[in-house]
């Protein structure tokens, strides 16, 4: 989803990660949080949707660098809610979730009206199977941007796969294909509630 992001991490790193462990030195609470190591295994390797999303011969990011470059700027800026986000928007992009929703609720702290990165929160939280979750930040950047076509595709995908809500999830859908005829998703969606319907 930010391509242009892992272009701009791919810059920073030249070599694979043969191993081991980045630490956090704080948890979103704050300084005085305990130290947190995270996983090991996530920090030296991409997911293979990530992966596949680099150029051709690329040579592997090395996610636990980057990470940890981001995550000094984002704790040395405690009051910059871009540096937040581009801390959330790369651990969204390399699919930790769990990790990436700590930055996104500081960023949303800082920016609650950014309705991009409340977006990115509810898909964070769909993927974790979060669907309540999901569903009321979807339901938050609807409040403040009624008709933002990513907040309504993932809203009607959380009810209709989350919580089996098909009337839900197909009004999201009208909504959508009213304001974003050409939404990419459209097609799919509409499969799905049809898929649903014969059932």
């Amino acid at each position: 989803m930010r391509r242009d992001l892992l272009i701009t991490a791919l810059l920073f790193t030249a070599v694979g990660f043969a191993g081991g462990v980045v630490y956090t030195r704080y948890a979103p609470g704050g300084p005085q949080a305990p130290v947190t190591p995270a996983p090991a295994a996530a920090a030296s390797a991409m997911s293979p949707e990530a992966e596949a999303a680099l150029p051709e011969g690329h040579p592997p990011l090395n996610v636990a660098e980057e990470w940890s470059r981001l995550q000094q700027q984002a704790e040395a800026n405690p009051k910059d809610a871009r540096a937040a986000l581009e801390l959330a928007n790369f651990l969204y992009d390399v699919e930790r979730w769990q990790d990436a929703i700590r930055w996104y609720q500081r960023a949303l702290e800082l920016d609650p009206r950014n309705t991009d990165a409340r977006t990115d929160l509810g898909i964070c939280y769909f993927n974790l199977a979060r669907y309540d979750e999901a569903i009321t930040e979807f339901n938050r950047t609807l409040a403040l941007e009624p008709d933002k076509p990513q907040a309504l595709y993932n809203l009607a995908m959380a009810r209709l796969r989350g919580k089996q809500d098909k009337a839900g999830a197909r009004q999201a859908y009208e909504q959508l294909r009213r304001s974003h005829p050409d939404f990419p998703g459209l097609p799919q969606l509409a499969q799905l509630l049809d898929e649903g319907r014969a059932r």
